[in-house]
């Protein structure tokens, strides 16, 4: 009965959210209530596990949205554009040139952990290249997407963070083990530019871009930044800086950094309550949807586990898992991984099967931060690719390409990226073979 539950549970939270019948929260909600009473859990007991899960991540979401509320005030101040300005200046008329620019630019604007950022910096920056250059778009977007899926990674990237909830770890013990990885991820990545750059030279000498439409919904403005942020720039500069500094080296809490960061930030850059107001009613959403997601994905945790139902569910499936391929379960979960992710998207494959895959990795002797460096670069690589991520229309809208083009260009080559990055920890040690 445990293990039915379980497994119908976590359907249904798959479905609540691909099906877009609601959002996130109550999608969590209803599922958190729906196990529990299903095996007749008193109600004193189901707000233990409420309370207990909010507990153990109400760090982790308070965080994130601190996270957030600075990444997007610096960016909005102009601390990334200076860098993006500085790469397209120097792309000249070569396609190579651009596509690597193309690869920097996003790694720079996604500092911030948000691909909706990335995506509305990079494409309106670059896009004029790709056209006076007659390069296709799809390569555009799936350059964008090799990124966003390597560098989630950082310590307030959404993979990290929904793993350190999910499994329990500290993110920066998750950025460092995999930083390594991703340094030769973006190595790999612009020796793949090598020969996508020819391709497109040899596309276009034969006249196949000819007919290349560009469609794209934002073309870079150029908008200058108010005089008083223009003055403030080197201030902020040094203060994302300094941020950065202190969450590397690990001297003060994450959390600490980043409240404190946002509340200087803020003051200095806006004067009156109203200004700041402003900036923060724009960016609240966001910054309050992840919040949640990070302490609802840990209660949902805590009822699966707290009930039994994720115990029972590890069982099962450790029993009819051949014994003879346990040392290869992760290499075989972290292939499957991509199409999984695919299918699934973050959210539900993060807290609805990671665990399950982890409990039954642990029973073969594999830590946890093993299951997070075989599982996560799979369904990372899948992010903008996935049907249901609502980041990867924004990209395809403003980059004026369709699904069905992006998905045919881009699905494959990042499927064997993915597999890539999961040999690559294999290699470096991250994952036992």
């Amino acid at each position: 009965m445990l293990v039915l539950i379980g497994f119908l549970g976590i359907l249904l939270f798959i479905v609540l959210l691909a099906r877009n019948t609601t959002i996130m929260p109550a999608a969590f909600i209803i599922v958190i209530m729906l196990i529990p009473l299903c095996l007749g859990i008193s109600p004193q007991e189901i707000s233990t596990f409420i309370t207990d899960g909010i507990a153990s991540t109400a760090t982790l979401g308070i965080m994130a949205a601190f996270a957030i509320l600075f990444f997007t005030l610096m960016n909005k101040l102009g601390v990334f554009d200076a860098i993006v300005g500085g790469i397209t200046q120097r792309i000249g008329t070569h396609i190579y040139p651009v596509l690597l620019a193309t690869m920097l630019v996003s790694i720079c604007s996604h500092l911030d952990g948000q691909a909706p950022s990335t995506i509305l910096v990079t494409i309106p920056a670059l896009y004029p290249f790709y056209k006076k250059l007659r390069i296709r778009p799809v390569v555009l977007t799936f350059i964008l997407s090799a990124v966003v899926g390597i560098w989630s990674f950082l310590p307030w990237g959404s993979v990290t963070l929904t793993n350190s909830v999910v499994m329990g770890l500290d993110v920066l013990v998750i950025w460092q083990e995999l930083l390594p990885s991703l340094l030769c991820m973006t190595g790999l990545m612009a020796l793949v530019l090598v020969g996508t750059a020819y391709t497109e030279k040899k596309r276009i000498a034969a006249g196949l871009n000819n007919d290349v439409t560009y469609d794209s919904m934002f073309q870079f403005s150029g908008e200058e930044l108010p005089e008083r942020a223009k003055k403030l720039l080197p201030f902020n500069v040094v203060l994302t800086v300094a941020v950065l500094a202190l969450l590397f080296l690990n001297i003060v809490n994450t959390v600490v950094v980043f409240m404190v960061g946002y509340t200087i930030a803020i003051l200095v850059n806006y004067r009156t309550m109203k200004e700041q107001m402003a900036h923060f009613s724009e960016n609240a959403s966001t910054a309050l949807m992840i919040c949640l997601a990070m302490v609802l994905g840990g209660v949902f945790g805590n009822v699966l586990n707290g009930s039994g139902v994720l115990t029972a569910m590890i069982s099962a499936l450790v029993s009819i898992f051949p014994q003879a391929w346990a040392r290869y379960l992760l290499t075989i979960f972290g292939a499957l991984s991509y199409p999984l992710g695919c299918f699934l998207g973050l959210t539900a494959y993060s807290f609805g099967v990671t665990p399950v895959i982890n409990g039954v990795a642990s029973t073969f002797g594999f830590t946890t931060l093993q299951s997070v460096c075989a599982l996560a670069p799979g369904y990372s690589m899948s992010l903008m690719v996935c049907p249901i991520m609502p980041s990867t229309h924004l990209m395809l809208g403003v980059a004026g390409v369709d699904l069905k083009t992006h998905f045919r260009y881009s699905g494959w080559r990042l499927f064997l990226l993915a597999l890539a990055f999961l040999a690559i920890t294999i290699l470096l040690g991250n994952v036992p073979l």
